[in-house]
């Protein structure tokens, strides 16, 4: 008698554990789905001025041709197409000034770590940081079989006002408002504050180029997304763009566009008549600029410019960001050297000292994934360390294959 219900007892205990075996392997496969895509949804229920827009290009501009001819007719990816990865190049411009070239370097190598295509740097960087940051990206380049090229060049503002220029707001950061005639042989860049963080391929970034229309010739995400803790609705002196305004920290630019309407023009006139009223230097004048011109603008949403100011007042008021994760980070006021906000710290801190030899899942998942949890002090920032690596825990099995498509 008691051997067969020993082999009972033996046959339930192995069925037991096939059966969570399964429910484990189901989950795991889930986990590593590498459908990350949140760039293909329609991002235009973000602003409806993406859809006022449209619809005045269509009434006044003629219906946005499905392949421009401007320059983004090739900027669209396809996720899984090796073979127009391999031949694009993403195009990414900083400036840097003052003690910025550490965090300028650490911008670039996230893009480096998670990209599978060539990129081209634009540094535009004081005469002193030249030496400096050339050796560090000539270094950055050996690391990735010289799958980036750069340009290191001068700090130019229009001439007669380039002291003004430079001290407006932060050092240096109106430059990028002259970038369609400083690099007039570039179609289209990706202009990044030094205090941003990729946190997937910077080629899906670019793949916003596609979704702008006829008349667009940027995009940028909305400087909040909470009515009242905005500041543009409460303080700014000057018109701004929507309801709450933009944040310029992460912005496309199509410099082949902007060179068209005189963009130079545009910016110079719009600064002379609102100067008494501009704050924050180049972010205040981009608003008044597509204030008066917004069919120009397209806007992406939160989770691709994520900042402490989504999570900071008790709450996260960035829900794209629990939806589809964090894409980009952006650690304004200095918040990637501070412990206000730990979560931001450990994300930069892994990525400044990452090295190209490990890999994304060791030198960037693992170390993350590990000590993220840990930062559980009071903010509600501290309870987002979730969605800073969700794209990247579900990017690690297409890491993995498609690096080793693109060393074959």
């Amino acid at each position: 008698m008691r051997l067969p219900v020993i082999c009972f007892l033996t046959s339930l205990i192995i069925s037991s554990i096939i059966s969570e075996y399964n429910v484990l392997a189901q989950e795991e496969a889930q986990e590593f789905d590498p459908d990350v895509e949140s760039i293909n949804t329609d991002h235009s229920p973000l602003s409806n001025l993406n859809k006022v827009a449209a619809s005045n290009n269509e009434s006044h501009h003629g219906k946005a041709p499905t392949e421009p001819d401007d320059g983004t007719r090739n900027h669209n990816i396809s996720q899984d197409n090796v073979d127009i990865r391999n031949s694009l190049t993403v195009h990414l411009a900083v400036v840097v000034c003052g003690n910025r070239m550490e965090e300028a370097l650490t911008m670039l190598k996230s893009a480096a770590i998670f990209t599978f295509t060539k990129l081209h740097f634009h540094v535009f960087a004081e005469d002193h940081l030249h030496t400096p940051i050339r050796q560090r990206l000539k270094e950055m380049s050996d690391e990735n079989q010289q799958s980036i090229s750069y340009d290191v060049l001068p700090i130019q503002f229009p001439k007669g006002n380039e002291d003004m220029w430079k001290k407006l707001f932060k050092p240096c950061a109106c430059q990028r408002l002259f970038l369609p005639d400083l690099l007039v042989d570039t179609d289209s860049l990706i202009y990044l504050d030094t205090d941003i963080l990729f946190m997937r391929p910077p080629e899906d970034l670019w793949n916003f180029f596609n979704k702008l229309n006829s008349t667009q010739l940027a995009a940028v995400s909305p400087e909040g997304e909470d009515p009242p803790t905005g500041w543009y609705n409460k303080y700014a002196r000057h018109p701004y763009y929507g309801e709450l305004g933009i944040n310029s920290g992460i912005m496309l630019m199509n410099l082949t566009r902007m060179r068209k309407v005189n963009w130079n023009d545009i910016v110079l006139k719009n600064y002379q008549d609102y100067k008494s009223g501009i704050v924050f230097g180049d972010q205040d004048i981009l608003n008044v600029v597509f204030h008066f011109y917004p069919e120009m603008l397209y806007t992406f949403t939160c989770d691709w410019n994520y900042r402490p100011d989504h999570c900071r007042y008790g709450r996260n008021d960035c829900k794209h960001a629990d939806n589809n994760g964090i894409s980009l980070l952006h650690g304004n006021r200095q918040i990637f050297h501070k412990d206000d906000f730990p979560p931001f710290r450990m994300v930069y801190d892994v990525i400044h000292d990452y090295d190209f030899k490990s890999g994304v899942p060791k030198g960037i998942y693992d170390p993350l994934k590990k000590y993220l949890p840990t930062a559980r002090r009071s903010g509600y920032c501290n309870n987002m360390w979730e969605s800073m690596i969700k794209i990247t825990k579900k990017y690690l099995r297409k890491y993995k294959q498609q690096k080793k498509l693109l060393q074959q």
